[in-house]
């Protein structure tokens, strides 16, 4: 997926008269996301629909409970709340679908194994 800000960069050095090949140079990406880009306009990709969305309150919950273990996520809501939800699809609604994260919470968690507060604890 490539980034909102990459999008107006495109469309502006398209204007300006910058080749599909000098763009894909410049900002490190295909050629073939220049032309996607360039063809939908600078309008985003959707974002893919989920039966599990709804359960959206419930994964933020457990995953604040949990300190951010998406297997223990998945294991207490197929125990709690009888809700089996793959774990390759959990971690994809909480990678799209979590702006309750916070985009470096992965280097915290390291700082969590030291017994220092967080955010999302």
């Amino acid at each position: 997926m490539i980034k909102p800000a990459y999008r107006q960069i495109i469309l502006e050095m398209v204007n300006k008269g910058v080749s599909l090949r000098e763009i894909s140079r410049i900002l490190k990406i295909s050629r073939n996301t220049v032309r996607n880009v360039i063809k939908r306009g600078g309008a985003p990709e959707s974002v893919r629909k989920t039966k599990y969305i709804e359960r959206l309150p419930v994964i933020r919950e457990l995953f604040r409970e949990c300190r951010g273990n998406i297997v223990r996520v998945r294991e207490e809501l197929e125990s709690r709340y009888g809700i089996a939800i793959p774990y390759q699809t959990l971690t994809w609604i909480i990678r799209n679908h979590g702006g309750w994260l916070e985009a470096n919470w992965w280097e915290n968690k390291w700082f969590q194994s030291l017994g220092l507060m967080f955010p999302w604890i």
